[in-house]
């Protein structure tokens, strides 16, 4: 009988070998399709849902039995539409006056889809990797544990002159130097407790510079003749980042009116008068939390000018001033400072820090690593971004593009900001002035003369006008298209920034560090614009004859990706 011979070691060898190299060069292969068969699907799904929405408000001008879906989070439009495949988890959706969809930003499986000019396009994003999971649960600290150690003992509001009480909550009293917290793109300071156990927070820098209102009869912080209150709850509140659900809406504000010319600790009001209190998801300071807070010697002083929400007439208000003391001020004829104020709940989690202004808290985000994906899907108002070795801040962002501004001033000595004068009026053009010098000299500072990073965009000045509402911030009039523009007053972070005033949190902060700057908006006279001070107040006073700082803003596309950081002001994002 002949022996049977198997295969030999060298053989199996070769075989093994041989099935690996096949599976190195198929996986890949294979998971691409994949992942390629799941972006596909994730973009017919998002066609699907488009479609849905515009079937929907269709159906709504034909009969009642469908209610008009208007732009908003996916969150809210859901529940309203049926569709064959997969719904988005998180997003936004513009409808138009017709109620087509015209933009809209969503996740679906993992993918961003950005659509835009009836087309959309998806890239893989972290972002909505986590909203497809619920955003993971988040580990960390409840808000209100972290709160309780800044102003109670034993369980009750302290009582060794650290705190004070007002409107039945618990609130910090003094200079704090371990309330900082980081939320949706801007430093925050943690103020204390509400009477419900919310925890109320206070940006660490004024985010704009607007008039308090038109004066006269029928002024109020919260009618249509007060600006304040409708800059932060339709403008800065929208721009939030979808974190925001964590903010409450109560009756945690108070407008009531003081014509004391004398206030003091000691005459500051602890309680609010009957029906002044005011319902919103974001509001500003009234004059007797800053009393109540010991004044200039608490964390709440800047050395910057902003206004309360406290009334003195029908024509004046109450303002904080840039070295602490409180006055009051023509509500129409001045744009000083608003610093939001916002109230989160108890259980909203800080993931990280410890509370001082290099180790700040950090709420309701992972900040522990590097943000992966687009620009555009990650950022958010205020946060911080660098690129070409400088750092910008987000202003605010569309589908496809993002609002940047220098969160510096334009030097052409190093430790020095450059300063000119507007120009001959208060046009802003190409070919002589400011807006010369910002498309010549400072693109090619910025490193950005032959980039294909930012985008050429129409620069709108709006009209002209002698007292600063938000809204003539987004009027797209008089409009100059070039690749560097300026910043208009009344719109998002028109101040100086708190990175700026304290230089990256390394001293306090002081209208010392900071320049006066001109923006983009012109003042009723064409031998004026106006500029922001470096005291935090918009002003325009001495004409564009005047020799102030430059801060350039740009704008990138949205689609760019992230190379590195979180968008914090200790890691900013690299693109």
């Amino acid at each position: 009988m002949k022996n049977k011979k198997g295969f030999t070691l060298i053989e199996l060898l070769a075989v093994i070998v041989i099935l690996a190299i096949i599976a190195l060069i198929a996986t890949p292969i294979i998971l691409n399709m994949i992942n390629d068969a799941r972006k596909s699907a994730a973009v017919d799904s998002a066609y699907g849902y488009i479609e849905a929405i515009d079937y929907n408000n269709s159906m709504a001008q034909l009969n009642n039995k469908y209610d008009r879906i208007t732009s908003d989070s996916v969150t809210k439009i859901n529940s309203a539409v049926k569709v064959k495949g997969t719904k988005p988890t998180s997003g936004n959706v513009k409808v138009d006056a017709s109620g087509r969809v015209i933009e809209a930003d969503l996740c679906i499986d993992g993918f961003n889809i950005v659509y835009y000019g009836n087309e959309a396009e998806a890239t893989e994003s972290d972002k909505c990797r986590k909203s497809d999971t619920e955003k993971e649960s988040l580990k960390g600290t409840p808000i209100l544990d972290r709160a309780k150690s800044l102003v109670y003992t034993d369980g009750v509001c302290k009582t060794d002159g650290t705190t004070y009480q007002y409107m039945g909550g618990c609130y910090i009293k003094g200079t704090s130097t371990n309330n900082y917290i980081w939320y949706n793109g801007f430093m925050w300071r943690i103020m204390g407790i509400n009477s419900d156990n919310t925890v109320r927070l206070i940006t660490d820098e004024s985010v704009t510079s607007i008039a308090y209102g038109e004066g006269g009869t029928g002024l109020t912080y919260s009618t249509n003749k007060g600006y304040i209150n409708e800059w932060l709850n339709d403008y800065f509140y929208e721009n939030l980042s979808d974190i925001k659900g964590i903010i409450s809406n109560g009756t945690y504000f108070c407008s009531e009116t003081t014509n004391d010319i004398s206030l003091t600790i000691d005459t500051a009001r602890t309680t609010c008068k009957s029906g002044q209190n005011i319902t919103a998801k974001v509001g500003t300071i009234s004059i007797d939390e800053y009393l109540l807070s010991n004044s200039s010697n608490s964390y709440l002083n800047i050395k910057q000018s902003f206004w309360t929400m406290t009334p003195y007439n029908a024509s004046l208000a109450w303002y904080i001033n840039y070295n602490g003391s409180t006055d009051i001020l023509g509500v129409s004829n001045a744009a000083y400072g608003v610093r939001p104020i916002i109230n989160v709940v108890s259980t909203s989690v800080i993931t990280k820090g410890s509370g001082t202004s290099l180790d700040y808290f950090v709420l309701s985000e992972n900040k522990s690593t590097d943000i992966t994906g687009t620009i555009g899907t990650n950022a958010t108002s205020g946060e911080y971004v660098n690129l070409e070795g400088k750092t910008y801040r987000v202003v605010s962002k569309e589908s496809d593009k993002l609002k940047l501004i220098l969160d510096g001033y334009y030097e052409e000595t190093i430790g020095k900001s450059y300063t000119m004068s507007y120009g001959s009026n208060y046009t802003f053009t190409l070919d002589s002035g400011i807006g010369k010098k910002l498309n010549e000299d400072v693109l090619v500072s910025l490193g950005l003369s032959d980039s294909d990073k930012i985008l050429e965009t129409i620069w709108y000045q709006g009209d002209a006008m002698d007292h600063v509402k938000y809204t003539y911030a987004l009027e797209q009039t008089d409009g100059v298209s070039a690749k560097v523009g300026l910043i208009r007053a009344g719109e998002m972070l028109s101040n100086q920034s708190s990175t700026i005033l304290t230089k990256n949190y390394t001293t306090e902060s002081t209208f010392v560090n900071a320049t006066t700057y001109w923006t983009m908006s012109k003042y009723i006279y064409n031998s004026r614009a106006w500029y922001v001070y470096s005291l935090g107040n918009a002003t325009d006073y001495g004409g564009v004859s005047k020799s102030l700082g430059l801060r350039p803003v740009i704008v990138v596309k949205s689609k760019l990706p992230i190379l590195g950081g979180n968008g914090t002001p200790s890691n900013p994002y690299q693109i």
